[in-house]
């Protein structure tokens, strides 16, 4: 970690990345890419919910794209916490998650036979199901959705372990399902 700028992708999933993610990281110069499931040399197994190899006040961002999902809800705010620690101040914390709200949207549409906003996502089960969403892809141990979250239950969190500044933005994301988008400060 003797980057200028100590810049960590936490559950990073596999390389390539999506044009969109790099976009958001500034291209991959500087990042270390930690992902406890995926096997290359080019990315750390670490343990997001331990992060051992990372010392205390010493991260100037953290990314973590589609990551908080597959951690378990009733550890979220631990979690958090422990990002937090590891952050410095003025630290950046930009998080991606799955949209409850729009998945209840779109369940709702599909319930009542109407066409879903995603061309993804077109049927309830099966390869393209919001099941996936709520669940994850059940393809692999990394890859079981534990937790959800709307805009309010997000924020609430990173106020509560300490975030400031904290933004949140709602669209479709690269992989086709609505997203919230937070960009918190550490103060």
């Amino acid at each position: 970690m003797s980057k200028a700028k100590n810049k960590i992708n936490l559950g990073c999933g596999p390389l390539p990345f999506h044009a969109q993610h790099l976009d958001i990281m500034g291209g991959l110069e500087g990042w270390t890419l930690v992902d406890k499931y995926v096997k290359d040399p080019k990315i750390e197994n670490w343990d997001a919910e331990v992060l051992l190899q990372v010392p205390d006040n010493s991260v100037d961002i953290f990314y973590a794209s589609h990551l908080l999902e597959h951690l378990p809800h009733k550890n979220i705010e631990k979690d958090l916490a422990l990002w937090f620690k590891k952050m410095k101040s003025g630290g950046r914390l930009i998080i991606n998650v799955p949209d409850m709200a729009w998945l209840a949207s779109e369940i709702f549409k599909y319930e009542s036979g109407q066409k879903l906003e995603s061309d993804y996502f077109t049927t309830f089960a099966g390869d393209h199901g919001l099941l996936s969403v709520i669940y994850g892809s059940q393809s692999h141990e990394g890859e079981f959705h534990k937790a959800g979250f709307t805009e309010k239950y997000i924020s609430e969190l990173l106020f509560t372990v300490g975030f400031k500044n904290i933004k949140t933005k709602t669209g479709i994301d690269a992989h086709q399902m609505g997203v919230i988008v937070v960009i918190a400060e550490k103060p």
